[in-house]
């Protein structure tokens, strides 16, 4: 056809080298000239392929470090020139510039360089200029010329060289400009999110590669697609997991699997009183159903079972301790689509292989501040915040009866488990005889705040031995603007309450607390969840 060009001189200099062997050597074999630089030439001479120096070309030396290796009008005119533009080709005769058909570059690793927690030096070098400046001229050129811009784009490259001996058509090419310049916008979002970190919060830049097309969405009816953010730490983010069996996630599985990991996780945090500690979640429709931490995996596990047995059939559970085979025999005739943990011993992972749709997933416990952004969209935008990250560290009693320095710890974590709950939230923490902390009592995602303290799911189970309400700590992640809730928590026999304070109501509400004898502490600050 007649838009179709045939590859005759080849401008090869990567950084990555793997599987690199198979496209020299069918560029050898269709008698293609090969110009190259530095290590990628030695690479292109160790296989036997004769090559030309860039050097040769312009007649410079890799100069500044191996900083300008490419940057030079004999390289760029080649690539550039218009070969139907008569000018472009005269100058080309006249300044002895060959046509260059075909660049395969990659980019120096600027993401993995960050990822590493290199020095800011090293992650300087690592910003390609040579390498971005080449992609973006071929790709500007596609009319004319192939551009191979990362080892993605590798295998569709040998396959069309070997369909049509050299040949690529303006299909071909456009198609193969479009994966460059997705490749040097991803590059330059990475370099500008690094550079802008902890600086300007009224701009941001967004790229996602590599989608994973999910079943559907939160409904048959709707099309879903998970993307990886790249600049992350090697394992860090649940995005990371290592998948060990069953069926793939679904999007609603990962919504849910993220926030069993981020309660678990924040629960573990917040207990510093109990050595070798583990925290258990578990989570339906995004809501711990329960939560706790203990000294021993298999005490903790019950625990958060117990605190919504019902709700809990069918949940996500996370563990930030390794999972025994103990363990996971204790999910034997029980229901659950997903386990995550840091670790699986072998005789447990044999034990969870028995039930083959179950997922098994591996991460580490999320960091107590990750320093994460969240994300919303709205119709027509976006919507960007900081994490709702670390701990309250200050409790103010406001009330006449004191709020015990022995319920602080306590209290503490009873903010964590409730900062997990949906809006309006309110929990109840107990602590056993053993000292664990568990949530013994939540109501959340009600319109108003007194019909989530009155839809608790505590009174619906019987708990073994009781509950012992009188010295439960209940929280609410917002102030209360009303008395009744005070109320309502005093037919509960609450006698311990904690909230963020701030309403014009406050003293209304303590006043309230004052009359039925419950200790009330202010956090001031305030855990939203929507």
């Amino acid at each position: 056809m007649a838009d179709n060009k045939k590859i005759k001189t080849a401008l090869v200099s990567v950084f990555h080298k793997e599987n690199l062997d198979k496209i020299v050597a069918k560029l050898n074999d269709l008698g293609v000239t090969i110009l190259s630089t530095g290590g990628t030439k030695s690479f292109i001479e160790s296989l036997g392929v004769e090559v030309t120096a860039v050097e040769s070309l312009t007649g410079y030396p890799s100069i500044l470090g191996g900083r300008v290796k490419t940057l030079h009008p004999k390289v760029f005119g080649g690539i550039l020139s218009r070969r139907d533009n008569q000018g472009d080709v005269s100058q080309l005769t006249e300044y002895e510039i060959p046509e260059i058909d075909l660049v395969i570059v990659d980019l120096y690793p600027f993401e993995d360089t960050v990822a590493s927690g290199a020095d800011e030096q090293d992650i300087i070098e690592k910003i390609d200029i040579g390498g971005i400046s080449l992609i973006r001229a071929a790709a500007k050129n596609f009319k004319d010329v192939v551009i191979v811009p990362s080892q993605n784009e590798y295998q569709p490259l040998l396959e069309k060289l070997e369909e049509n001996d050299g040949e690529f058509s303006l299909e071909d090419r456009k198609w193969f400009a479009g994966k460059a310049f997705g490749v040097s916008s991803h590059y330059d979002a990475a370099i500008f999110s690094y550079f802008n970190e902890g600086g300007d919060a009224g701009t941001q830049r967004i790229s996602l590669n590599e989608g994973d097309v999910l079943r559907y969405g939160e409904n048959p009816h709707q099309a879903a697609t998970f993307f990886k953010f790249d600049n992350v730490a090697e394992g860090a983010g649940l995005a990371n997991a290592q998948v060990l069996q069953g069926k793939a996630l679904s999007y609603n599985n990962m919504l849910d699997a993220d926030a069993a990991w981020k309660s678990a996780s924040d629960a573990y945090h917040s207990v510093t009183h109990i050595e070798n500690k583990v925290a258990v979640s578990v989570i339906k429709h995004l809501n711990p159903c329960g939560l706790a931490v203990t000294d021993n995996i298999m005490e903790s596990l019950e625990l958060a079972w117990a605190g919504d047995p019902i709700s809990a059939f069918g949940g996500i559970i996370c563990f930030t301790e390794t999972v025994t085979k103990e363990a996971a025999e204790w999910f034997s005739k029980k229901f659950i689509e997903i386990i995550i943990a840091p670790e699986f011993t072998a005789e447990a992972l044999e034990v969870l292989a028995k039930k083959k749709n179950l997922r098994v997933l591996v991460t580490p416990v999320r960091p107590m501040v990750a320093k994460e952004k969240l994300y919303r969209s709205i119709s027509g935008g976006m919507l960007v915040q900081d994490e709702d990250e670390g701990l309250d560290t200050e409790l103010k009693t406001v009330t006449k009866k004191e709020f015990e320095a022995s319920k602080m710890n306590l209290a503490k974590f009873g903010s964590i488990a409730c900062k997990h709950l949906k809006s309006n939230a309110i929990a109840v923490v107990t602590e056993t005889e053993k000292g664990a902390f568990w949530l013994t009592g939540a109501g959340m995602g009600q319109p108003n705040r007194l019909d989530s303290l009155r839809y608790l799911t505590m009174p619906r189970f019987e708990l073994k031995g009781g509950l012992d309400i009188e010295n439960s700590v209940l929280i609410s992640d917002a102030f209360f603007p009303f008395r009744d809730s005070i109320e309502a928590a005093n037919e509960y026999g609450v006698k311990y309450i904690i909230e963020p304070g701030g309403s014009i109501r406050d003293e209304e509400v303590i006043d309230a607390c004052n009359e039925f004898g419950i200790a009330m502490a202010f956090t001031g600050r305030r855990h939203f969840r929507h």
